[in-house]
């Protein structure tokens, strides 16, 4: 039998405050015109992310017309949400950013300073085998951090470019790309870790002086790769206890793959937990 494998990044999946607001955000502002899902109000459909409990939610699922991530936005109504941080920081564990192609970065600030809330200047790097990269981190309306990047490398038009991949803040980079490598396929070093962005953070993680390792990894899609980063100075804050799907903020990164009952099955043959079981919806 074929090993099953990952595919690449689908959706990321957000906890928002107001489901309608959020959909005006993606859909006028971040160019996510086509709907891939309507879920309405759902009850109960998630027991194991719950422990069981009742749960009331909404929902949906929009993409761009372009390949890319598709942006997956749940407003929960039971249990009562709340926010996973009350005030989001680069480096945060977990899913922190999506990041999105423009041409030009100062451009783009300029000309959707009214359509975005920016929290950063636009600024400029050099990344290891890149090159050029400028980019400036702006917010969706519950404070989520997007990044808008752009290079000689790049070809992107006017306006929003694709969402080309999604920020992991890991507590270990060396072992968090280990890990991916070998249990998600994302087997292709796309940008080797390096450390041009510390120093150039400091609006969106709190410190001026933030030191961070990078890297972009991919698995042969490439608009749907991820960055995984290590911020050592401040440490980046752990995802709280007792947290629930649902909640204010980053929730996932969901991937694609070939056989997910059979990934499953080898996951829990290799060691790895499962926080829960294949549930089709």
């Amino acid at each position: 039998m074929e090993k099953p494998k990952v595919t690449g990044v689908q959706h990321v999946g957000i906890g928002v405050r107001d489901i309608d607001k959020s959909r005006a955000f993606y859909r006028d502002v971040m160019e996510c015109t086509i709907p891939m899902a309507d879920f309405g109000v759902t009850h109960n459909a998630m027991p194991d992310f719950f422990r069981t409990s009742p749960h009331v939610f909404n929902g949906w699922m929009y993409m761009q017309e372009r390949e890319s991530i598709v942006v997956e936005c749940i407003q929960r109504f039971e249990p009562s949400p709340r926010a996973i941080h009350k005030e989001i920081r680069y480096g945060d564990i977990g899913v922190n950013k999506m990041t999105v192609e423009v041409a030009d970065a100062k451009k783009f600030a300029k000309a959707y300073k009214d359509k975005i809330k920016f929290v950063s200047p636009p600024k400029s790097t050099e990344l290891p085998g890149w090159g050029d990269y400028s980019f400036v981190y702006g917010t969706d309306p519950d404070g989520n951090l997007i990044e808008f990047v752009s290079s000689s490398k790049i070809e992107a038009g006017d306006g929003v470019g694709p969402i080309r991949s999604l920020g992991i803040g890991v507590t270990d980079l060396d072992r968090s790309v280990e890990f991916y490598r070998k249990y998600a396929d994302f087997d292709t070093v796309a940008i080797e870790p390096h450390e041009a962005f510390s120093g150039l953070v400091g609006e969106v993680s709190g410190s001026k002086d933030t030191q961070v390792r990078s890297c972009l990894l991919a698995n042969g899609n490439g608009f749907h790769m991820l960055e995984l980063y290590e911020v050592s100075k401040p440490r980046g804050r752990s995802i709280p206890f007792q947290v629930l799907w649902g909640d204010y903020g980053y929730l996932e990164c969901c991937c694609v793959c070939t056989d997910v009952l059979t990934l499953a099955r080898n996951y829990l043959n290799e060691g790895l937990e499962l926080i829960s079981h294949p549930t089709p919806i």
